[in-house]
């Protein structure tokens, strides 16, 4: 009850399936290090595969080996059972993410790179989207890079910097957004341009045309019909 009331409806069916699925694993204490509880989490009837749970109940702190809460933001079914068996019936607020919430729309969410991230705003979004996937690029880029390509990394930065502060922070001052373009108050539509073509010009005998008396082919045809 606790999780429905919080999580989105998309997410507390995530967090439902992780539910479920703990019941079918079992835990078993391998060793303890100062305040630190080191858990295997095995499926039942499964001797080969599984995870390894640390868990600290002096704050509740606990970390699983599978990393999808680092990876997705939800607990897993491996540190839902440890805390079950732990007697812990409710999650610890940490492992709660603001951004899964229902109350996530109102509030400001920052991503581990600082990135603000606002559920409400679809601009917003992607640019924090962007923002991640460029910070993450570069983290890549410049990992065991040599020291020429971290000064040119340097000099694109103070580059950048100083097209924003010409752009001015939020963008109110761009010149591209300065400028204005007039819109005439009027158009003029010329007919298009006949080109001559061998045959152009000439009038079929016959339906709609005049013959060679000069009478109206449909009025001839009429006096025929009589």
């Amino acid at each position: 009850m606790q999780m429905a009331k919080r999580y989105t409806r998309k997410i507390f069916d995530m967090f439902q399936k992780e539910v479920l699925s703990s019941m079918q694993y079992g835990t078993m204490l391998k060793y303890s290090e100062g305040h630190t509880q080191v858990y295997i989490v095995k499926r039942a009837g499964d001797s080969i595969k599984f995870r390894e749970v640390l868990y600290n109940p002096s704050d509740h702190v606990i970390t699983c080996s599978c990393k999808k809460f680092e990876n997705k933001g939800i607990p897993c079914s491996h540190i839902i059972i440890v805390l079950r068996n732990n007697f812990i019936d409710c999650l610890p607020e940490y492992l709660i993410l603001e951004r899964w919430t229902t109350t996530a729309k109102s509030k400001i969410v920052y991503d581990e790179f600082g990135v603000e991230l606002q559920g409400h705003s679809a601009s917003s979004t992607w640019k924090g989207k962007k923002h991640l996937e460029i910070a993450r690029g570069f983290t890549e880029c410049l990992n065991d890079a040599p020291i020429e390509v971290c000064n040119a990394a340097k000099e694109m930065l103070n580059d950048l910097q100083n097209m924003k502060a010409s752009y001015g922070a939020c963008g109110s001052n761009n010149p591209l957004q300065s400028r204005s373009t007039s819109i005439p108050s009027s158009v003029n539509v010329y007919p298009p341009n006949i080109s001559k073509t061998k045959g152009s010009g000439k009038r079929l005998k016959g339906g709609g045309g005049r013959n060679s008396n000069g009478r109206d082919g449909k009025e001839e045809n009429l006096q025929h019909m009589r």
